[in-house]
C-alpha cells in the first residue's frame, strides 16, 4: 500500500463517527394505551361502523349531500393536493438514485485578441467554434442519506394520505351535525304548529266567554300572549333553519340554487354505534389524527438520519464526452473530441458548526413532533371516556325524562276523562294537552343531543379509519 492511499484511508475512517451524541424524547408506551382502553365494555348489539357511517341514519338526501361534499368540497381538494405535491416529491428524490445525464451543443461566434495569449492567424481572426457534450454526474450513497430522505418523504405522503381522510371525516361530521339539527328543528315546527293549533282553539274559547261577560281582558290578554310567543318561536327556528341550510351548502360546496333541490329531512329516528370489540387492540390504527403525528414523527427521524451522513466523507464521480471545434468539417471527428472523467472526495472537517446546528435543528423539530404525539394520543384515548360517560349521563336524563312524559300523558287522558263526564271545561283539557307537547318539544332536544353525543363517539373511534387503507401512496 503506497503512502497516498494510506493516508486516504486514515483520514476517511479519522472523521467517522463523529456525529455529537442527541437526546431524543420517547413516545408513549402503546402498552398503556391498551392497558386504558380495555376496561371498556363494548355491546354487539349496535351497529358497526363503517367509512359510510352517516348512511345509518337511512336518509338518501343526506347520503346525496355528503357525497357531494367529498367530490366538491373546495378544502378537501386543496388537502388532496397537498398529497399530489408528496407524491411528486418522492419521485424527485428517487431520481437521484440514477446517474445524473445532460446534453448540452453551443455554437459561438467570436473574435480573438491579438494582443492575448492566441497567436495568428488565431489571434484577430473571427472565428466560429463549435461544441457539443453529453455530461454524466453520480454520487455515492455510501450512508443511506437518499434512501433516508425518500423514507422521510413517503411517511410525509403518508401524513397527508391520513390528513385527507381525517378531513373528510371532519367534513362528514359537521354536515352530518348540521343536518341533525335541521331535522329536529322541522320536528319541533311540527309540534309548535300542534300547539298553536290548541291554543288557537283556547282562544276562540276565552273570546267567547269574554264576550259574555263570563271572564275578564286579563286572560284574554295573557292567551294572546302565549300565542305571539310561540309564533315568535316559530319564526325564529325558521330563521335557524335557512342557516343550517346555509352552512350545508358552503360545507358541501354547492352554490345557493342547490337548496332549491332540498326538501326536508328523514332522518331515522335513533342511532345507536358500536365500539369495535377490539377497540384497545386496534385503536391507534383507527384514528387518522394520530396516524398523520406517527407519521410525521417517523418522518422526522429519518431526517435525523439524513443529518447525521453530513459528518461522514462521499464520493462524486463525473465524465464528460463532447468535442470541441473551429472549423464545422471536422467537428466529429477524433481529433475534436475533449473526453474527460473524474473522482471527488466530499469530506468535511471543519465547518464551524453548521452540521452540528443542522442536526440539532432536525432532533428539535423530532423531539417535538413526538411530543404532539403523545398529546393527540392521550387527547384521543380521553376522548372516548369522555363520549361514553355523557352518553351514560344522557340516558339517565332521557330516561327521566320519558318517565316525566308518562305522567304527563297521564295527567292529559285524566283531563280529557274529567272533560268528557262535565267536571272540568275543554280550557282545562287543552292546557294538559299543551303541557303534554311542549314536554315532546323538549324530547327533541334530547333527541339531537343524544345522537349528536353517538357522533362524538364515531369520531373518538375513528369513523371507519384503517391505517392499512394508506396503501395508495406512490413511490
Amino acid at each position: 500500500m503506497n503512502r497516498n492511499t494510506f493516508i486516504f484511508i486514515l483520514v476517511f475512517f479519522l472523521f467517522i463517527g463523529c456525529v455529537p451524541k442527541i437526546e431524543k424524547v420517547e413516545k408513549i408506551d402503546e402498552k398503556q394505551i391498551f392497558d386504558e382502553l380495555k376496561i371498556i365494555n363494548t355491546k354487539s348489539t349496535k351497529e358497526n361502523i363503517t367509512q359510510k357511517w352517516w348512511e345509518l341514519f337511512e336518509d338518501e338526501q343526506l347520503n346525496f349531500i355528503v357525497e357531494k361534499a367529498l367530490n366538491d368540497s373546495p378544502s378537501l381538494k386543496s388537502v388532496k393536493q397537498r398529497f399530489a405535491k408528496a407524491n411528486a416529491t418522492i419521485r424527485a428524490i428517487e431520481s437521484e438514485n440514477l446517474p445524473n445525464i445532460s446534453f448540452e451543443s453551443s455554437l459561438t461566434r467570436q473574435r480573438f485578441s491579438e494582443n492575448h495569449i492566441f497567436p495568428a492567424p488565431l489571434g484577430g481572426g473571427i472565428y466560429d467554434e463549435y461544441h457539443t457534450a453529453a455530461t454524466l454526474d453520480y454520487k455515492f450513497d455510501f450512508w443511506d442519506e437518499r434512501k433516508s430522505n425518500i423514507l422521510s418523504a413517503k411517511n410525509l405522503a403518508y401524513a397527508q394520505k391520513a390528513f385527507i381522510e381525517n378531513a373528510k371525516l371532519n367534513l362528514e361530521l359537521a354536515i352530518c351535525q348540521t343536518y341533525l339539527s335541521w331535522n329536529y328543528n322541522e320536528k319541533k315546527i311540527e309540534y309548535i304548529d300542534k300547539i298553536m293549533a290548541v291554543l288557537d282553539e283556547e282562544l276562540e274559547i276565552i273570546k267567547q266567554k269574554y264576550d259574555a261577560g263570563l271572564i275578564d281582558e286579563v286572560i284574554l290578554n295573557k292567551k294572546k300572549v302565549q300565542i305571539s310567543q310561540m309564533q315568535f318561536n316559530e319564526y325564529s327556528i325558521k330563521e335557524i333553519i335557512k342557516g343550517q341550510v346555509s352552512t350545508i351548502l358552503i360545507l358541501s360546496g354547492q352554490l345557493p340554487s342547490f337548496s332549491q333541490n332540498l326538501t326536508k329531512p328523514k332522518m331515522k329516528e335513533e342511532l345507536s354505534v358500536a365500539l369495535p370489540n377490539d377497540v384497545y387492540l386496534d385503536f391507534l390504527s383507527k384514528r387518522a389524527d394520530i396516524a398523520i403525528q406517527k407519521y410525521i414523527v417517523l418522518s422526522n427521524e429519518q431526517n435525523i438520519n439524513v443529518a447525521k451522513t453530513k459528518f461522514y466523507p462521499n464520493i462524486n464521480i463525473s465524465a464528460l464526452l463532447g468535442f470541441t471545434s473551429f472549423i464545422s468539417n471536422d467537428f466529429i471527428k477524433k481529433a475534436s473530441s475533449a473526453p474527460s472523467a473524474g473522482v471527488a472526495l466530499d469530506l468535511p472537517i471543519f465547518d464551524w458548526g453548521k452540521r452540528e446546528a443542522n442536526l440539532e435543528d432536525k432532533v428539535i423539530a423530532y423531539n417535538s413532533s413526538v411530543y404532539e404525539y403523545n398529546e393527540v394520543l392521550n387527547k384521543a384515548v380521553n376522548e372516548v371516556f369522555e363520549v361514553l360517560k355523557k352518553l351514560e349521563y344522557k340516558k339517565l336524563q332521557m330516561n327521566m325524562h320519558h318517565k316525566q312524559l308518562e305522567s304527563y300523558e297521564t295527567n292529559e287522558k285524566i283531563a280529557h276523562k274529567r272533560f268528557d263526564i262535565g267536571l272540568n271545561d275543554k280550557i282545562s283539557y287543552s292546557d294538559s294537552k299543551i303541557d303534554t307537547l311542549l314536554l315532546y318539544l323538549n324530547q327533541m332536544e334530547l333527541f339531537e343531543s343524544n345522537i349528536k353525543l353517538e357522533l362524538d363517539l364515531i369520531k373518538s373511534i375513528g369513523g371507519g379509519f384503517n391505517e392499512k387503507d394508506l396503501n395508495s401512496v406512490k413511490g
